[in-house]
């Protein structure tokens, strides 16, 4: 089946440009972005569920299988591959051809090693060159409109409200599971990478500081004990992470474009990003209930699906306007959004039936999630090199950055109260999931981090992943909860 899906891939250059004059003039150009999304979906689908059969996170299954069909198709020889595999540097190098007025082959020069260079300018040159980049484009734009969709989720399933009786441990737990990874991975950066810069470095230690609360929720939820303390402390923390980890991004975002890491600049950054979530808080709820009393005319599902929807555009839009990023609006929309808001609906709605459906909110929106978001999970994972990791100073800096990935999230516990399994709250904040996964494709997409330094990145984040559960169930099981 695979293999089968790799040769439909490589046949999509072949869907673009047609096999004649007459086809290429009067071919519908949504065909090949169809096709390409039918097979992306095909090869999220098989991940998901060889993912789920070994009683994995789907995204994990998503991502390795974009890693496998991505290397593997580079290594046949496919030119749709080899572009999207830099597609990064291929759009920044188009956009210095419109803003400078340089060549492609200048502007790759400035944005890729020569042996890239030599492999993309023939293909980017062909006929077919122009044909593969706006089929990229568009894909990416799907993916990116997923990671929307993917973070108002989060957002969603991050209830504030449920935890605010573990608040104080979490905000402590949280805090030393923020600190002591981005310290720690300052310095893996400085002694395995020092050449990358700062600006890598802070992108490298942002990313090291997220934890997945999915993960984590569904190994409690596994275990029936996601009514407990420590369920609550380590839950709490992972929402508090989550929050911090994007406006951490946010700011450093902020301070690489500014060029400069002065204190100013940070407090420029920081109050930035609190001005805009404090307003968000205190306007926002006010403007729900105001939209949803002129929505009568409508059933209960529309109300929750348009007001979502609106909601989540408008926010990531206003989040990208005052200079944060859109993800940002995303998360914030989800985490302020509840079922709650439509009260007022079901107590005043005219059409009695549509007063008491039984719908959530999520699962509005999961369809549209479930389905866009892997497209970015595999686009992900096609662009991690493998080839990378027959380097040993990678090799290296991949396992240095999941060492202290996984000791600064262990001792994140010891913000816990002393009665409570530390240890286990430290290992629920292991796993990095979806959240270190969005972090560093941001951090590869604005150029701050190189393609070695992306996979590496993304193997800290597989293998912690792939560690959190049974590390925390261990614990789980053997420590008394309360």
């Amino acid at each position: 089946m695979g293999i089968f899906i790799l040769l439909l891939l490589l046949t999509i250059p072949a869907t673009i440009s047609g096999s004649g004059h007459e086809q290429i003039n009067h071919s519908d150009p949504v065909i090949p972005i169809l096709l390409a999304l039918t097979i992306i979906t095909l090869i999220a689908l098989m991940g998901r569920e060889v993912a789920q059969r070994l009683e994995l996170p789907s995204v994990l299954g998503e991502l390795t299988i974009g890693i496998l069909i991505g290397n593997l198709g580079y290594w046949l020889g496919s030119d749709l591959i080899a572009v999207l595999r830099e597609s990064t540097a291929v759009f920044n190098a188009i956009t210095l051809t419109f803003e400078n007025g340089t060549t492609l082959e200048a502007a790759l020069q400035q944005t890729l090693d020569p042996p890239q260079v030599a492999q993309l300018l023939p293909i980017l040159s062909s006929a077919d060159g122009n044909r593969i980049i706006d089929l990229i484009q568009v894909i990416d734009i799907f993916s990116r409109i997923g990671l929307l969709f993917l973070l108002f989720v989060v957002g969603l399933e991050s209830s504030i409200h449920e935890l605010k009786a573990s608040i104080k441990p979490g905000i402590r737990v949280a805090a030393i599971g923020v600190i002591a990874p981005f310290i720690l991975g300052f310095g893996v950066m400085e002694l395995f990478a020092p050449s990358a810069g700062w600006s890598s470095a802070l992108m490298v230690s942002i990313a090291l500081c997220a934890t997945s609360i999915g993960i984590t929720a569904h190994v409690f939820h596994e275990l029936q004990m996601e009514s407990t303390r420590t369920a609550h402390i380590v839950l709490s923390a992972a929402v508090i992470d989550d929050v911090l980890g994007l406006i951490m991004m946010a700011i450093g975002i902020d301070i690489i474009f500014r060029g400069s890491f002065d204190a100013m600049t940070v407090l420029y950054s920081i109050s930035q990003a609190i001005m805009f979530l404090a307003s968000i808080y205190l306007l926002v709820p006010t403007l729900i209930r105001f939209t949803i009393r002129h929505l009568h005319h409508f059933s209960l599902w529309e109300a929750e699906l348009f007001v979502s929807f609106l909601l989540l555009t408008t926010l990531s839009w206003l989040a990208d306007f005052v200079g944060l990023s859109a993800i940002v609006g995303a998360f914030a929309a989800g985490l302020i959004l509840s079922n709650k808001e439509f009260t007022y609906w079901k107590q005043n709605c005219e059409n009695e039936a549509s007063c008491y459906l039984d719908e959530e909110i999520k699962n509005q929106i999961r369809p549209f999630e479930a389905i866009l978001a892997p497209i970015f999970f595999v686009l992900m994972g096609t662009q991690v090199k493998l080839e990378a990791f027959l380097n040993q100073e990678i090799l290296l800096l991949a396992s240095a950055l999941t060492v202290v990935a996984v000791a600064g999230k262990l001792v994140s516990g010891l913000g816990a109260p002393a009665h409570y399994a530390r240890f286990a709250i430290g290992a629920g904040m292991v796993p990095r999931g979806e959240v270190a996964l969005i972090l560093a494709s941001l951090g590869k997409t604005v150029g701050v981090l190189s393609s070695t330094l992306f996979t590496a990145v993304v193997m800290m984040t597989i293998i912690t992943t792939l560690l959190g559960p049974p590390l925390l169930k261990w614990q789980l099981n053997k420590a008394p909860l309360k």
